[in-house]
Parts: structure tokens; C-alpha cells; sequence
């Protein structure tokens, strides 16, 4: 029996290898009558007819310019791009976008935006990989925690203020399990957006059920339900008095964080996103994951 074959476009030759295009590509592959397959795009057209849809999750392909032996080429169809970075590098984006079949876009934003410019798009914000960002059972070593980078003003300032005012706190660079692990180890997951985006933190902190203070954005109520999922702040002052309270009262926090952790892994994983971008752009594509489902049953 024929599987559907989702070609995954993403660079990993400088050594990355995670991101919504290594997710995506896994995320494709766990479910039953689809083929996932990774290529590099090189200038290779000989094998593009074998696939039924060509895939592309934002890479930041903009920022490796003159890195890399890489030869842009023309879009194949069907093609898909998922774009991530519009905060970042919009015009880039916007471009492919104007080139691809179905486009779908993390921030809302960028949605409004690209239907201006005559592109019409689907929201389909970040997701977590629940095998890279599980819940580890453990004991609450730390207040608050921040994994990630300082590379924006308004985050160096508010990480400034936050930890000096709870000084258990952690901070470094980590993925996957080893970040994972960290958010479990704390009571409080603190973020704050570059800009305006909802971030991948956001559902990564989630899914360790650890609780997540995060900044308001008008677009987060559309996924999650403020003080039952996570907890948002507009001020740092407001933050800190919540960050204080919910120090204080585990009870309350550990409530909050299990109900973003059910409606996190229960919605907003990337083999729901990966569904999503199937029953768009495949209509009926189901029957393949039947047949499948029918052939294991019989064998």
C-alpha cells in the first residue's frame, strides 16, 4: 500500500537541528500512512514528482546567507511554508510567501500583514514536541527560571529586574530534555516575547507542567484561558507581585500549571499542527491513515 510522501525542506549542516522543521519532520512521520522524508534544498529537480506535498517550516534560511554552499531554487508544488520569524526578517518571508501554495504563519500579526500585501495565510502558532519536552517528576529547587537567550533590550532589562528580585532563580541555555528537566526543577517558567510574538516557550514551558508567567498579548487568549492555563503580566511590577504570590501558594500554581499542561499536550503539539497542515492542504488525506490503521489491524 502507497503512503502519502511529505518532502521536509531545512538546512542542518551547521550543526542545528531543532526548531519547528525538525519537529515538523517528525511530527509527519508519527502518523500512520505518511512518509516523511528531509532534503536540503540544493538544486536537485529529479526527484520533486515523487511528493505529494513539499513542506517548508521557517528555518531562518535569511540568516545563512553566504554561510553555506546553498542555491535557492524554484518553489515546487504543492508547496507549503510555515513562517515563523515574521518579528524578525518580514519582508524575507513575505516574498516566499508570495511563492507558495498554502502558507501558514505563527503570529497572528503576520497574518493581517501578509493579507494586505494580497497573501492570504492560516494561523498556526508554535506547538511543543511532547518527547523533547516532557514532564520529569521533581523536586522544586528553584523560584523562577529562564532558558534562553538575551537578545532583545526589553528582555535584558526585565530578566534584570526579575532576577533581582528572586535571587533562587536559574538561567542558562538548554534543549530538550536538559531544558525540560530545568523547568521541572521550578516553580515559575518566566517569559517575555521579543516582541509581540507567543513564542515557542511559551508551550514548551507548558508541557513540563511547571507554571508559566508570560507577558500579555492579546493573541494568547485565543489559545489559552489567563489564570487557569498560565499567568500573564503587563508590568514588571505586576510581574513580580504574581511571581511573589504564586511562590507562596503551591496549591494554586501546581493547579494552574496541570491545566496547561492537559490543554498543551492535549491541542497544541506538532502532530496536531502537522494534522492541521494536512487536512488544509490534503483534503481526505485520511483514508491513507485508514488503510494504514486497517492493514496493522489485519497483520
Amino acid at each position: 500500500m502507497s503512503k502519502l510522501r511529505i518532502a521536509s525542506y531545512y538546512e542542518n549542516r551547521l550543526g542545528r537541528n531543532d526548531g519547528n522543521p525538525l519537529y515538523m519532520f517528525n511530527a509527519f512521520k508519527q502518523i500512520p500512512g505518511i512518509q516523511s522524508d528531509h532534503l536540503i534544498t540544493l538544486g536537485t529537480f529529479d526527484k520533486w514528482w515523487k511528493w505529494d506535498l513539499h513542506f517548508e517550516a521557517d528555518w531562518g534560511e535569511d540568516a545563512l546567507k553566504g554561510l553555506l554552499p546553498y542555491t535557492p531554487v524554484p518553489i515546487p508544488h504543492p508547496s507549503v511554508f510555515w513562517s515563523s520569524d515574521t518579528h524578525l526578517g518580514y519582508e524575507w518571508r513575505l516574498e516566499k510567501a508570495k511563492r507558495t501554495d498554502f502558507n501558514f504563519v505563527c503570529q497572528k500579526r503576520a497574518q493581517e500583514d501578509f493579507k494586505r500585501e494580497g497573501v492570504d495565510s492560516i494561523w498556526m502558532p508554535h506547538a511543543v514536541e511532547p518527547q523533547a519536552y516532557p514532564f520529569i517528576p521533581s523536586v522544586k529547587k528553584y523560584d523562577v527560571c529562564f532558558i534562553g537567550h538575551m537578545n532583545s533590550e526589553n528582555r535584558i532589562e526585565a530578566l534584570d529586574t526579575f532576577f533581582k528580585a528572586f535571587p533562587n532563580f536559574y538561567y542558562g541555555q538548554r534543549l530538550f530534555e536538559a531544558a525540560a528537566e530545568k523547568y521541572c526543577q521550578s516553580k515559575i517558567v518566566f517569559n517575555i516575547s521579543i516582541k509581540d510574538d507567543i513564542n515557542m516557550r511559551c508551550f514548551e514551558a507548558m508541557s513540563t507542567k511547571s507554571l508559566l508567567l508570560t507577558n500579555w498579548l492579546p493573541t494568547l487568549g485565543d489559545l489559552f484561558e489567563d489564570g487557569k492555563h498560565l499567568v500573564t503580566y503587563k508590568t514588571m511590577d505586576e510581574a513580580i507581585d504574581k511571581a511573589k504570590y504564586y511562590i507562596e501558594h503551591d496549591s494554586e500554581r501546581e493547579a494552574i500549571a496541570q491545566a496547561g499542561f492537559d490543554e498543551v499536550r492535549a491541542k497544541h503539539t506538532f502532530v496536531h499542527r502537522a494534522r492541521q497542515v494536512l487536512d488544509t492542504c490534503l483534503p481526505g488525506w485520511e483514508k491513507k491513515e485508514e488503510e494504514t490503521h486497517a492493514m496493522l489491524q489485519a497483520s
